[in-house]
């Protein structure tokens, strides 16, 4: 855990919306796509339900979600239960006597909900439910949930090292009635009772309330005055939890938060408040609109029930580029009372930018944002290329020392090949920041930033099989075998595709991670396996050739994944060709390889663990828009 630092960046979907609280659920499992209903055409009114518009998280979801079903051509009707079910069944009873087309709801009870849902689906209403799981399915088409168990992971992973995995906490939980305040809680406790170290002396729900949990701490305090942490179920219990200790002079105690509303962001950029995690607000009602008018269009969603979106850790370094529960497009990193150090010395210099090759625009684009950051903060710059030739690499890092560089950024040509060449710079006084690829030893580089590969490879593995059905047979095409990546990915795949039965390798081969060569590999493996269902590729590339090969054998209607998030290969996606990939935050990496060594130059530290592990966005025809070179563009819904 204390080389684990979670720098997330992106969210995964795209957010909007206003402040706080909220709820959701773990991911879950697959279920059986929603029961289909006959088609009609668009138009007709649309109930929009939530707890209480006073919450500007409640008040954004109900905004968000009814300009989209207006949008779509439909009247809205916006109501509130205040976290009622007995006034939740009677807005429910109002909706089906005026013969509403559906309704889109952020509920009142995980059990209590069931009867209201399950009256409007008796009455020929289907529901599309937000935040919020019920505790029964096949009653609601949808429930659209952050992934709030992964969100709480995060948070409590911060939270520790924050922490340094020692100390007395307080946690503050959410109302009892919300699956999502048990969920929370839960995920903190997965990682926090793991720490021999961590010592809850208190836990209190403050019932979502700023107010509540203002007056809950004040009185914790006079129990448990040696405090060093609280953490809190959401993000208006956090602010009530930072105004308490800030009264009791106590402005130094670790606070966290939960849901990525503009207040707190601010907090965490002013250096008060130090952590949360982003809700993806906006995506969640734009899907519930969506999938609405899809339902009522055409009888199906082509969406399974349950669906669960990723949340992003926020940090005094990315908390700038998010609001109103939205990335704002900015890849910028963020100017922090918490962070600003004074200088040792000046900037200025030489910075080497090394990368494999430029031909693959993931490191050429890689090479160019860091540069370009590099030169921004005063540097010059040498961008070289190594051609995964580890001897190559070792002359341009001799190359880059008798220029007497300041610091090295490095996209690696090899796990074990590339730790003489960065020994040989830190020798020389010479640091080095390495970016995508690890290397196999700790302690030699200052700084290892990579994307979260396995966690990224999960997911594409998990999408693979949801568009294979779950059966059929399948070929992956693997990366460079001396680049950990390509096992890292592939055990990521397998972690999960072996598990079920239906799921039949029927070829598994290098192609590189050339384009070319993959196209050629394809051609082969299609003459011996004529009959398979998919293709999952280690990266882009090599999707983008295997497809190339598909379409030329007139085999187009083949599935296949990819693993980087190039324009290209989200070009394919909404084009409708290659299936599915993943994000890689290049841009992220790039800018704080730089950001970091300008900050080591100047003060001998980054203030960062050695190894730094970014999460991945699943891209899908759903969302492959609102990205653009690694990051995201500020878009929230593609057509």
């Amino acid at each position: 855990m204390s080389n684990k630092k979670f720098v997330v960046f992106l969210s995964l979907l795209a957010v909007l919306g206003m402040l706080l609280s909220a709820c959701g659920a773990p991911a879950a499992t697959e279920a059986p796509a929603a029961t289909e209903a006959p088609a009609t055409t668009g138009g007709g009114l649309i109930c929009v339900i939530v707890p209480g518009v006073e919450n500007p998280f409640f008040g954004s979801m109900q905004e968000i979600a009814a300009a989209k079903a207006e949008e779509l051509g439909y009247e809205t009707l916006k109501l509130v239960h205040d976290d009622d079910a007995n006034k939740q069944l009677e807005l429910f009873e109002t909706c089906i006597a005026q013969e509403a087309k559906a309704i889109i709801l952020d509920n009142a009870g995980a059990d209590a909900t069931v009867a209201a849902v399950q009256k409007a689906k008796d009455a020929g209403i289907p529901s599309f439910l937000v935040d919020r799981e019920i505790s029964q399915e096949g009653v609601a088409v949808s429930q659209i949930v952050s992934n709030n168990y992964q969100g709480a992971t995060l948070v409590a992973e911060e939270f520790a090292r924050l922490m340094g995995e020692e100390g007395k906490y307080i946690e503050l939980t959410g109302r009892d009635t919300d699956t999502n305040a048990h969920v929370r809680s839960q995920g903190y406790h997965d990682v926090l009772d793991q720490l021999p170290g961590m010592e809850m002396v208190a836990q209190q729900t403050a019932n979502w309330g700023q107010d509540e949990a203002f007056d809950v701490m004040e009185s914790l305090l006079q129990q448990h005055p040696d405090v060093k942490g609280v953490i809190s179920g959401n993000d208006t219990m956090a602010l009530g939890a930072q105004a308490a200790l800030d009264a009791a002079g106590m402005s130094d105690v670790i606070v966290v938060g939960f849901d990525g509303s503009d207040d707190v962001n601010e907090s965490i950029i002013n250096g008060q408040i130090d952590a949360g995690a982003l809700q993806p607000v906006a995506e969640m009602a734009i899907q519930a609109a969506i999938q609405a008018d899809q339902y009522i269009k055409t009888g199906s969603t082509g969406k399974d029930e349950k669906q669960s979106i990723d949340m992003v850790l926020l940090t005094p370094e990315n908390a700038c580029q998010y609001k109103s529960f939205a990335p704002t497009g900015s890849t910028e990193s963020c100017a922090t009372a918490a962070t600003e150090e004074p200088a040792a010395a000046a900037g200025g210099g030489l910075i080497c930018v090394i990368v494999p090759g430029v031909e693959n625009p993931f490191f050429g684009s890689m090479q160019e944002i860091a540069a370009a950051k590099a030169e921004e903060l005063g540097y010059e710059t040498l961008k070289l290329v190594h051609d995964d030739d580890a001897n190559k690499q070792l002359e341009l890092f001799e190359s880059c020392i008798s220029q007497e560089a300041k610091a090295i950024i490095l996209d690696n040509a090899g796990a074990d090949a590339s730790i003489a060449a960065i020994q040989k710079a830190k020798d020389a006084g010479i640091p080095s920041f390495l970016v995508d690829r690890e290397i196999t030893e700790e302690g030699v580089a200052v700084s290892q930033i990579v994307s979260n590969n396995y966690q990224g490879a999960t997911l594409v593995a998990e999408e693979f099989a949801r568009l294979m059905g779950e059966e059929g047979k399948y070929i992956e095409l693997t990366g460079r075998d001396t680049d950990t990546n390509a096992h890292v990915r592939s055990q990521g795949y397998h972690d999960v595709l072996d598990q079920l039965d239906g799921m039949e390798m029927v070829a598994q081969q290098t192609a590189n991670w050339s384009q070319d060569e993959a196209f050629d590999v394809m051609e082969s493996l299609l003459q011996a396996n004529p009959d398979i269902k998919g293709v999952i590729c280690g990266n882009d590339t090599m999707a983008l050739g295997a497809q190339a090969a598909l379409d030329a054998a007139g085999m187009s209607d083949v599935i296949v994944v990819g693993f980087d998030g190039s324009d290209d290969v989200n070009e394919s996606i909404m084009n409708g060709k290659i299936d599915a990939g993943a994000l890689q935050p290049v841009a992220e990496m790039a800018i704080q390889a730089a950001i970091q060594a300008d900050l080591y130059i100047r003060t001998g530290e980054t203030g960062k663990d050695e190894k730094q592990s970014i999460d991945m966005v699943l891209l899908t025809p759903e969302n492959a828009c609102q990205y653009t070179q690694f990051a995201p563009n500020g878009t929230t819904s593609c057509p």
